[in-house]
């Protein structure tokens, strides 16, 4: 499956990058929350959030494509005395852990979005991609885990160079060992630790909301007259 979302960004990514014309270049910082969905939050949203920070990088390929790289650094915890289901709170299980993130993504514009124009200056956007994400390493979990990032947002440039941007994303994963529960371990004997502890089927997920300012600048060769029209 992950070759195939390779190949299939592959085949996206190409044709744009390879166009040789005047590229707009961004790079700024993102700051916002980040939470956790688990077995310690099925449900709530923006569950125990936590400040989460992002170094970013975008080539605005044209007026609707924009390629995205990030470096996101968060936090992410939950706690079963929180909720008020009487399983957890007999659980009693918490955690909290320091990620980092290294993703690469597309934006699609659904309006034409020229960062230095006076006329194409804003639009929301969906955006996806793929990633990995490092977190602490025990019970002999991977500390490397592959990720699906995608979700919405709206972009707007306020100067010719500067632009700001709020989003909403969500990251699909492929481990159940976010909220560090120790994997099942079965006996004869009729204890609570002899309960099914944490539901492997279903993996975690985790989310980030926030605000992207970044700074434009162009390089790469200009478009020949020629071919202007």
């Amino acid at each position: 499956m992950f070759k195939n979302i390779i190949l299939l960004l592959a085949i996206l990514f190409f044709p744009l990058i390879s166009n040789a014309q005047q590229k707009l270049h961004e790079i700024g910082l993102f700051a916002g929350v980040g939470y956790y969905m688990g077995d310690l939050n099925q449900s709530k949203l923006f569950y125990a959030a936590q400040p989460a920070f992002s170094v970013v990088y975008k080539l605005d390929l044209n007026s609707r494509y924009a390629l995205r790289f990030n470096g996101m650094f968060a936090s992410l915890s939950g706690n079963d005395a929180n909720s008020n289901n009487g399983y957890q709170q007999q659980r009693n299980h918490n955690f909290n852990i320091k990620i980092t993130e290294f993703a690469v993504l597309l934006e699609f514009n659904f309006l034409p979005y020229k960062p230095n124009s006076r006329s194409e200056f804003f639009s929301p956007f969906v955006t996806i991609g793929l990633g990995a994400m490092i977190m602490p390493v025990e019970e002999g979990s991977i500390p490397v885990n592959p990720v699906i990032p995608f979700g919405v947002g709206l972009k707007y440039a306020f100067t010719k160079k500067f632009g700001i941007a709020a989003e909403w994303t969500y990251r699909k994963t492929f481990t159940d060992y976010i909220d560090q529960l120790p994997k099942q371990t079965f006996s004869e004997s009729a204890t609570f630790n002899n309960k099914q502890r944490t539901y492997t089927s279903s993996k975690d997920w985790y989310s980030f909301a926030g605000i992207t300012l970044t700074y434009k600048f162009a390089l790469g060769s200009s478009k020949c007259p020629a071919y202007s029209n």
